[in-house]
């Protein structure tokens, strides 16, 4: 638990995933040659796995949008992976299909996946990552990104699209009160360590100074954190809740334990548990 009985960022489900999330795309985009991006591995097997597909079908199962859909495609064409065929059901639109060149670019890249699969899960037992799998696909019923039986098999896929749906469900909890998940995680991390620098927040949340530095301002400027100049050394700086963020911070606690009681009905308290003790092991 963090400061005076307030859960601590890695009790929530969601931050762990977002952590995850962020090793297992870092991981596998290294894998990936430099020419390619692991959104591209995953529209090859999605394509070549459910045949002739729209550009709207494959941004449904990818949950990404049409516009990034449509630049993806382009990319992926200009390859020679993909082809736009005209659809016979309607000569209006386009049917994607893979093309020998795309299925050979496919075996490599899934090679390569495999590799980072391998680097994401090496904290674990086989086991572990059969259970860390069967809770994520649990969290993640119903959701359109299981219907891609040869991804919805690897870890880091089953990640990021937990990551996404949760994501979305804390932005949309958060709205009201003008925060962002990022938000809810830097006010969180403050209440629990402050007065602490840029520097140890950015660790503290798992991403880089510069992008500690922009949430800091913002924050700043909309009166929630408060930065003043270190008394043991003026050339860094403290921060500090300032009285609203608190107030603020207090209000959003509320909706983030709604959140996460929604898991724990999804999961079961055990389930969530070990979710989370696996993410921890993982992220580790």
């Amino acid at each position: 638990m963090g400061q005076r009985g307030q859960p601590a960022l890695h009790d929530y489900t969601g931050y762990l995933l977002r952590r995850a999330f962020v090793k297992a795309s870092g991981i596998a985009q290294e894998c990936m040659p430099d020419d390619a991006h692991v959104r591209e591995a995953a529209v090859l097997a999605i394509i070549e796995e459910h045949g002739a597909l729209s550009q709207r079908e494959l941004s449904d199962l990818t949950h990404v949008n049409q516009t990034l859909i449509v630049k993806l495609v382009d990319v992926l064409e200009h390859k020679g992976w993909v082809r736009r065929d005209r659809s016979p059901a309607d000569r209006r639109s386009y049917a994607l299909a893979i093309s020998a060149a795309g299925k050979h670019a496919r075996t490599a890249l899934d090679a390569d996946l495999d590799r980072g699969e391998a680097d994401l899960t090496q904290n674990l037992t086989r086991d572990e990552v059969d259970e860390l799998r069967t809770l994520l696909t649990r969290l993640l019923d119903g959701d359109q990104a299981l219907l891609v039986a040869s991804l919805a098999n690897r870890t880091g896929y089953l990640i990021a699209h937990a990551h996404r749906r949760l994501r979305a469900r804390a932005e949309g909890m958060l709205e009201p009160l003008g925060l962002h998940p990022r938000d809810f995680g830097a006010l969180s991390a403050l209440a629990e360590s402050q007065p602490c620098s840029q520097n140890a927040l950015a660790l503290r949340m798992g991403i880089t100074p510069p992008a500690a530095l922009g949430l800091v301002d913002e924050l700043e400027a909309r009166g929630l954190v408060a930065r003043a100049r270190k008394a043991g050394d003026r050339r860094f700086y403290d921060l500090t809740l300032s009285e609203r963020g608190g107030e603020v911070l207090a209000q959003a606690r509320k909706l983030a334990a709604r959140a996460q009681a929604d898991i724990v009905e999804h999961l079961g308290h055990d389930g969530d548990e070990r979710l989370r003790v696996l993410l921890k092991k993982l992220i580790d």
